[in-house]
Formats: structure tokens, sequence, C-alpha cells
């Protein structure tokens, strides 16, 4: 076991993103010389060991010292682009326990510092490892940051903290700072969303979204074509539907959404308002693939896919159509949306497992022709009766609730647990799930698929 220390201070380090304060003391730090004060120039610091699987590709990991004397670790491509190793410390994770993982480093020659670069604890093999770690970055002046909090394992296990190189040939990492340190647990983040089948008038979904607020729906969802209109009659935002919703959105705390025709100056959209719980338009999305019948009928698509921040998460939409072309989900994650909402005429179940465990969401679905549904990342269904068998993770559905007369579907989920369909001891060694930097490749797919996706002639 690694034992802790204080460190000397080396600038300000940020919080979280559960809004602690920037914290310097490591009094907790698991990582003895996490800022290779004790180091020999062109030697590892004392503690750490470079692995390298294959020694033709490894990178070159060494000590240096800056102009200003401050001691950094450095790794360097070898002039190959399959460069790959990483550098481990020891450590001891304790049963039950919530740690944060902290780096901070420059780079130079890196176009993609989540295909790059990589950043974990590691402990056990098989079903009983632990693996958890970094999963963003941003900048801090010259600086770039990665700091994430999350669940240690049921058990006390050895383990160890990598920093891995990989697949830049010429690029370089200086980490001026890297720390584990105990901290607050995680708290829960739960949300019960209220989902609807079947076809109404204003007055049914007047009385619909009473009962989902007397059951504290945090948000409710209506299906495509709420108020029964077409392309042919379309309500500016602020109409009789619009207008609805946000009133039950306000008498009951909630947010609500759902789709309809919108007249905006001379074009007409298929949109989709989100209201918060005080019956303010957060935003709208307007659909973007629309089904060929709306276009004939004179429906204009939208041109973009937005998320939207609420009080319990980051929420993005989709309509219908929308729903076969896997890009719109995947933007969507990309931007940081945790819960999709797929209002619809009607729809394929079969394919809501996969949109949710692909990008590492959730996704609720209320549907004019076709059941309601809820969805976790681990592509787990809500009120189920027969899991998957070929899926290997708990579920971050909490409760379900399901009335027939009613034509209502509630689920509670945990966004703060985010599992995927394989979950071989957390996310590092799971399914991918939307997460940027289990991507393990050499370069990326979207730019060829973007080019394939505008070829329009034969070859």
């Amino acid at each position: 076991m690694i034992t802790t220390r204080r460190t000397r201070t080396r600038g300000s380090q940020p919080g979280d993103s559960s809004g602690e304060a920037p914290d310097d003391s490591t009094e907790r730090d698991l990582i003895a010389n996490g800022d290779f004060v004790v180091a020999a120039v062109g030697a590892l610091p004392p503690g750490w060991e470079a692995m390298c699987p294959n020694p033709a590709l490894a990178p070159r990991f060494a000590s240096v010292r800056s102009e200003a004397g401050r001691t950094a670790l450095k790794a360097t491509g070898n002039g190959r682009p399959e460069c790959f190793g990483y550098l481990r410390h020891a450590v001891r994770l304790e049963a039950g326990k919530t740690y944060r993982l902290r780096v901070r480093l420059r780079v130079a020659g890196m176009d993609d510092l989540n295909r790059h670069l990589l950043h974990g604890v590691f402990a056990g093999s098989g079903r009983e490892s632990f693996n958890d770690g970094i999963f963003g970055y941003r900048k801090d002046g010259d600086w770039v940051v990665g700091d994430r909090r999350f669940r240690g394992p049921e058990g006390a296990i050895d383990g160890e903290v990598r920093l891995y190189f990989r697949f830049s040939a010429e690029g370089t990492v200086w980490w001026d700072r890297v720390a584990l340190e105990e901290s607050d647990p995680i708290p829960a983040r739960p949300v019960t969303i209220a989902c609807s089948w079947g076809t109404g008038d204003l007055a049914f979904w007047e009385n619909w979204l009473d009962r989902a607020g007397e059951k504290q729906a945090d948000l409710a969802l209506l299906p495509e074509m709420l108020n029964g209109k077409g392309v042919e009659a379309p309500e500016p935002i602020d109409g009789p539907t619009g207008t609805l919703l946000a009133e039950k959105a306000r008498r009951w705390r909630m947010h609500v959404s759902g789709s309809f025709y919108e007249r905006r100056g001379d074009l007409v959209f298929n949109t989709a308002p989100l209201y918060d719980r005080e019956g303010a338009l957060v935003g709208t999305y307007e659909k973007v693939e629309l089904y060929d019948p709306e276009v004939d009928q004179g429906a204009t698509p939208g041109a973009r896919l937005p998320v939207f921040q609420t009080d319990f998460g980051k929420v993005g939409t989709i309509i219908c159509y929308d729903s076969w072309f896997p890009e719109t989900v995947r933007l969507l994650a990309y931007k940081g949306a945790e819960l999709v909402l797929l209002p619809n005429a009607g729809y394929f179940t079969g394919l809501m497992p996969a949109r949710a465990a692909d990008n590492g969401v959730w996704i609720a679905v209320s549907s004019l022709n076709c059941p309601a549904g809820v969805w976790d990342p681990g592509g787990v269904c809500a009120g189920e009766m027969e899991p998957n068998p070929t899926r290997h993770s708990p579920s971050s559905i909490r409760a379900c609730e399901r009335d027939e007369t009613g034509r209502m579907l509630v689920a509670t989920v945990d966004l703060s647990r985010r599992y995927s369909p394989h979950w071989w001891g957390g996310p590092m060694r799971s399914a991918p799930g939307g997460r940027r930097v289990r991507q393990t490749v050499i370069a990326p797919f979207e730019p060829e698929i973007a080019r394939e996706a505008q070829r329009w002639c034969e070859e």
C-alpha cells in the first residue's frame, strides 16, 4: 500500500462536476510523488513504471525540468502511428469509497486527446475487476485538466493508476500533476418520467398531465402530433397546444414536452418544445429527418439538434422518423445529452436498446400507435419481465409503474448510474457507450463517414 502524505502546492487545481471548490491539498492522495518533485531528469519518478506490451511501439517516457524549474513527466511518440504504452503507479482501493482522479498536463502535436490519452484506475481482472477514470477534459489557460469522481469497488483491492499514451507518432504530453484522492460520495440523481401512448385531444392531455403531476413526475412526455392536427393546421408556439403544455408545467412544477406542427413565419415545422418547472420555454427542437409525406404536405425540416440544460441533467430530443438515423442520437450524446426524448407516431422498439447503449444515454418514448417505453444506457427497458441473457450489467431504472387505463408509464431512473450492457467492473473495460476515450482507433471514422454520406454518385 502506498502511504499518503502532503505534497507541496503547485498552483490551483480544478473542482469536479459536483461543484467542489478547487483544492490543492493532497493529504488523502494515494499517489506518492504525484507532482514528480522527486525525480531524476531523464528517468522515471519513484513509484512509476513504464509498460509497453510491444517494445517496437513503445513511447519515450522520462522526467524533464522546464525553464521555470518545474518537474514534469513527459511522453513522446516514437514516429509510428501505432505507438502505444502506459505508465502505472500502484494504489490500494478501499471498500465502498468514492475516489477523485485528477490530471493536469500540456500537449503538443495531438489533434484528439480522447484518442491519444487515457487516464484511469484499474484493479483485478474479469468479473472481479474494477476500472474507472477520466472521460473528459477542459482547458485552464495553457493547461489541460481532467477531473472526475467515481464510485470505487465494493471490496478492498490492490490496483494501479495508469496514464496511457497511444496512437500518436509525433505527439508529446507533459504531465504536471496526477492525484487520486478519496472524495465525498456521489449523490443519486433520480428523475421520474411519465410517458404516454395513444391519441387524444387537448382535453384528454390536460387530464393526463394532471395525473402525471399528481405522480410527481419530473418530466411528462406527450407523443408526436399530440393535438391531432396535421401539417395543414399548424399553430404558433404560443397557441392552444403550447399554452396548455406551459400551464401544466407551471401548475405541477415539472418539465413538459411533446410535438405538434408549428407555424413560424411562412414555414411549418414539426416542433417539440420543452417547458421547465416554471412553465418557461427552455427551447424547441424542429424535426430534422422528416418522413417524406410531411415534406410533400408542406413541412420544412429543421437544421439543428440542440441539447438543453435542465435542473436534473441535459436533455435532447428526436421525433419519430429521426430514430431510424443513428447519427441523430450520436450527435446529441456527443453534445452531452443524458436523456433523449422520442415523441412519435410510430417507432421500432428494437432500435431503442441499441440507441441507448451505443451512446450511453437514457431514452424516453411516447407514441400515438406503439407502446411507451424508457430505456437506460445498459439497454434495460423499464418494466421488462425477462432480462436479455446477453446483457451483463445492473440497471439504473429504480421504479416502474404502468397504468393501462390511463395510458401512462411512469419510470424513475438514476442518472448518476450510467452502466453499459457488458459491465466488466466499470466503464474502462465495458462496452463503449458513447464514451469517446473508449475508442481505440488509430484514425477516426467520422471524416470518411462524412465523405461517403455526401457522395451522390456511384463510382
